[in-house]
């Protein structure tokens, strides 16, 4: 699996498809280029991680994120039996090479079939509201607030941090990014796992925040802040209309592409 994003979501849609394929019982090696990613201490154990230069040179099925590049566009089509697309909404233009088979990962985005939401947490993963506590070192009774903000960009941590909620309510400041070092109040990963713990959360993200989000938390004390260049806005406003997912489709996800390549065999 390829992508060539920086923010943590693209790391993050690695690990899900990753752990997809170990929930669906289909053993492989995984291996994983995201040599642009600033959060690759985060990887999965069990994935190989690997320059985009050394990729195996006989790959049964080969997995891009968000978009095509030069890098991918030059790569030769027989390297790979089966070259799948993960395409979702986002203002940049989700291409790619004729051959690929796309798979939408969220609704309203055009693809060959669409599988959703594609996730790193399951339902099974999430934290109990006695282990938040512990977590926070809080006291029972205590009304809380995670404010939420992994991108890429320092200048997105002050929109999320600042964000004004009930003087009564204890806020987090959640951060695994760098710039947060020395005002976050929490680094946990992945932070969705904390989200039906807490009372009331606040998020900038893209994608991954966003299906967390509407997976998990109570969505009536939720705010979503606009950050970044993925077209969160947009993303907001359709899912109103979307049937709601309670947690990760990424096993169903890697079926498919499991059965896709064996019958692209025959």
């Amino acid at each position: 699996m390829y992508t060539k994003g920086t923010g943590s979501g693209h790391l993050t849609r690695i690990n899900a498809v990753y752990k997809g394929f170990v929930r669906a019982g289909i053993r492989c090696d995984f291996y994983a280029s995201a040599y642009r990613s600033k959060y690759l201490n985060f990887i999965e154990p069990g994935i190989i991680v690997t320059k985009k230069s050394d990729f195996p040179k006989n790959i049964d099925i080969f997995i891009c994120d968000w978009r095509s590049d030069d890098f991918v566009d030059g790569l030769s089509k027989s390297i790979a039996k089966t070259w799948i697309g993960l395409r979702r909404l986002g203002k940049m233009k989700s291409t790619f090479p004729d051959y690929f088979h796309v798979i939408a990962i969220e609704p309203d985005v055009k693809g060959d079939v669409c599988i959703w939401p594609i996730i790193s947490v399951w339902p099974d993963e999430l934290v109990s509201r006695f282990q938040f506590n512990k977590i926070l070192k809080i006291k029972p009774g205590s009304e809380v607030a995670l404010l939420c903000e992994n991108g890429a960009y320092p200048k997105h941590l002050n929109k999320v941090f600042n964000c004004k909620l009930p003087k009564k309510v204890k806020s987090f400041r959640c951060s695994n990014s760098k710039y947060s070092e020395h005002v976050r109040d929490l680094s946990y990963y992945p932070v969705a796992k904390l989200f039906k713990a807490t009372d009331y959360l606040v998020i900038g993200g893209g994608y991954n925040s966003l299906h967390e989000a509407l997976s998990y938390a109570d969505l009536k004390k939720t705010i979503i802040v606009i950050v970044g260049g993925d077209d969160q806005e947009s993303r907001i406003k359709k899912s109103t209309n979307w049937p709601k997912h309670k947690g990760s489709q990424a096993h169903i996800l890697a079926k498919y592409i499991t059965d896709y390549h064996i019958k692209s065999l025959k």
